[in-house]
């Protein structure tokens, strides 16, 4: 439990603070540096392209996920410090680049851990649990925003001081886990080495996930701005999408249930579930911003959906390339990220050159893609001989 806990420590801070914090804080950057939208778009853009750099790092690196956990703490905690001291738009992307590194080292270092850990009866779970430590994250950011307004470089050094307590909680609580030894049949998932077929087996997924992460970026780089824009008069300054981004991060912590709807349904019905309920708080937030209802149940619906959808990638890796989890993780969130990085700057583009209900719709389009293009059946790898490697290398 205290790796659980830990690790989902690590995830809030590299994701949702010191990756996604860039989104929530881009008003006071637009303000501070005189960012246009299609530049915004592109730092967010550049901080997606290293979280895959870091992630594609990672893959060879998961034989050792401890030091994946150290890189993703190191990372996230130097590139909060740079925004913090950030002198001009240059030094702020610079920073942001290398906070979003961070998160591309957690997710299989975590992954990893756990494999090697938590046994396979409980691993699913455990999983996703961590994984909902985005909206944690999400949630802690907006409450220190709401707490740094008129400071926000005092905010980015508590979530650089932040991700440095978090990675060392993590690493002490691994050291204090008891993982069996490997058996001799073969090595355990967490550190087997990656195949060509494992990673031909996820092509579909790939593909869907680029779509569903293109469609995301939207709300992610975005969404915030579109809220603080249309804020009703009853509201104080910045307090409506201070508190919108504090609900979507209540509500993707809620992305832990994913495991149990795959469970109880399919994988391919999960993700249709997930990403529909991405894309209506997508275009909620799109269309009636300035609608306080409508507004704040769209951005719980698109947390929910987003952590769960993200927790479905996991789970959908871990089944198709039992022997290679971690490695596989990364593969179907670099996808999801790249998706990410393409939609932010397509979508601040179209934004400066059309409106911003226009460039929610659009991104709304891009992600209905990734459900209909998803594969129809999905045939799990596992053999008896791997899943019984499995159970035993906790």
């Amino acid at each position: 439990m205290r790796l659980i806990l830990s690790s989902m420590g690590l995830i809030a801070a590299t994701y949702g603070l010191a990756r996604f914090g860039y989104g929530l804080f881009l008003p006071q950057f637009q303000a501070a540096f005189d960012l246009d939208g299609a530049t915004a778009g592109m730092i967010q853009a550049g901080s997606f392209l290293s979280y895959c750099l870091a992630a594609t790092i990672a893959v060879p690196g998961a034989r050792w996920p401890r030091a994946l956990v150290v890189s993703a703490g190191a990372s996230a905690s130097l590139g909060s410090a740079l925004i913090a001291m950030a002198p001009n738009a240059t030094a702020l992307g610079i920073g942001v680049v290398v906070a979003g590194a961070g998160a591309g080292f957690a997710t299989p270092g975590t992954v990893g851990l756990i494999s090697r850990l938590v046994g396979e009866a409980g691993r699913e779970r455990a999983q996703t649990t961590v994984n909902s430590g985005t909206g944690v994250g999400l949630v802690a950011a907006g409450l220190l925003l709401a707490g740094t307004t008129e400071n926000w470089r005092t905010g980015w050094i508590i979530i650089a001081v932040t991700a440095t307590l978090a990675t060392i909680a993590t690493l002490t609580s691994a050291r204090s886990g008891d993982p069996r030894p490997a058996p001799r049949s073969g090595e355990p998932a967490a550190i087997a080495r990656p195949r060509p077929r494992d990673f031909l087996a996820l092509r579909r997924v790939v593909a869907i996930a680029l779509c569903s992460g293109a469609g995301s970026a939207a709300v992610w780089t975005f969404g915030r701005t579109a809220l603080d824009g249309a804020s009703p008069g009853s509201f104080p300054a910045q307090s409506y999408s201070v508190t919108a981004w504090i609900l979507l991060g209540a509500m993707s912590v809620a992305g832990a249930l994913a495991a149990r709807l795959v469970q109880r349904w399919s994988l391919t019905v999960a993700w249709s579930v997930t990403n529909l309920t991405m894309l209506l708080g997508t275009v909620g937030i799109g269309l009636l911003p300035g609608q306080p209802v409508i507004a704040f149940a769209a951005i719980s619906l698109f947390g929910v959906g987003y952590t769960a959808m993200t927790g479905v990638l996991i789970i959908w890796a871990m089944r198709l390339t039992p022997h290679t989890p971690a490695a596989s993780t990364v593969v179907l969130f670099v996808a999801l990220a790249l998706g990410q990085a393409m939609g932010a700057w397509l979508l601040g583009a179209l934004q400066d050159f059309s409106s911003t209900s226009v460039m929610f719709l659009a991104a709304t389009a891009i992600g209905a893609v990734a459900i209909a293009a998803q594969p129809r059946s999905v045939r799990s790898h596992r053999s008896e001989p791997v899943h019984a490697a499995m159970g035993k290398s906790h």
